[in-house]
């Protein structure tokens, strides 16, 4: 039998044996622990330096004053809830029954988190779609939704929505090959629960699409309301055209019902930092995708 090309130092001299010491022991029981705790913390940290992030609470009615903007930076990523900040004010995501009786009485209470990348010169990254070819939203949004289907969340809802009438046809809009081919048109469902709503403009030639939270047939669980507005716009950087890459995430319910995830001080720290993780993968996509174009041509 070959030897193995590492060895274990757990061998004494002359033949004999003895047992791992106590330092090495706390090591290896500690491994399974540490090591993933030190790769999350390498990437929170990697993707808190390249997006901002800010969560408002916004039950007041003036917060819901359209084309309303928010007064001061994000804060180096950190996600969190910040109830005395002001909303982003784009309503159009809201369903207007929602804004009206929030605005009317105060009955709903509305959560925007609002993560944005780091600015990215439009050269680096993919044109726009065109000619049939895979356009920078889709390839962004293809790629966030992958990284999406390998959190522990994603394999819970899919293990949910696996069991509900369509099931399987349900599970596969988790896999690579369909959010890969997906066109991200209306109507159109990835990882589940989310639908496309539409597409619009957005500021500086940019593009957006929003997602419905949308609970299959059949679906028994809790019902959460909101929207994913996922998107870019594009901006002059330093002499040059660049692209930032805009994720919001919109939650509204009843003042009676249970707080939304982004509500609390914890789970929307988390989140955020998840949505962080997810943008970055994206925006690496665009712009590998964008480096092999230009090999090619180059070749």
């Amino acid at each position: 039998m070959p030897r193995l090309p590492f060895s274990i130092p757990w061998h004494g001299g002359a033949g004999r044996s003895r047992l791992p010491t106590a330092p090495l022991l706390v090591l290896l029981a500690a491994a399974p622990l540490v090591l993933p705790a030190a790769y999350a913390a390498y990437v929170v940290r990697q993707s808190t330096r390249r997006t901002t992030a800010r969560t408002t609470i916004t039950p007041p009615p003036d917060r819901l004053a359209p084309k309303k903007k928010a007064s001061g930076g994000g804060g180096g990523g950190g996600g969190g809830v910040d109830g005395e900040g002001e909303s982003e004010g784009d309503t159009t995501t809201i369903p207007p029954a929602v804004v009206l009786a929030a605005a009317a009485a105060g009955d709903y209470v509305i959560a925007r988190e609002r993560v944005v990348s780091e600015a990215i010169p439009l050269r680096r990254t993919t044109r726009p779609a065109g000619g049939g070819e895979r356009g920078m939203l889709e390839t962004y949004l293809a790629a966030t939704m992958r990284a999406f289907a390998w959190t522990p969340q994603a394999w819970l809802m899919r293990a949910l929505v696996a069991r509900l009438p369509g099931g399987a046809a349900l599970a596969r809009t988790f896999d690579a090959p369909h959010l890969d081919a997906c066109a991200f048109a209306p109507g159109d469902r990835v990882c589940g629960v989310y639908v496309v709503r539409g597409r619009a403009r957005a500021d500086g030639d940019g593009e957006r699409v929003l997602l419905d939270l949308s609970a299959p047939e059949g679906w028994r669980g809790p019902v959460v309301r909101g929207v994913l507005d996922c998107g870019f716009v594009v901006e002059e950087g330093e002499g040059e055209r660049c692209v930032r890459f805009v994720n919001e995430t919109v939650l509204w319910r009843h003042r009676d019902a249970k707080p939304t995830l982004l509500e609390g001080a914890v789970a929307g720290r988390l989140h955020a930092w998840m949505v962080a993780w997810m943008m970055v993968r994206g925006v690496d996509a665009v712009v590998g995708a964008a480096g092999a174009e230009a090999e090619a041509e180059a070749a």
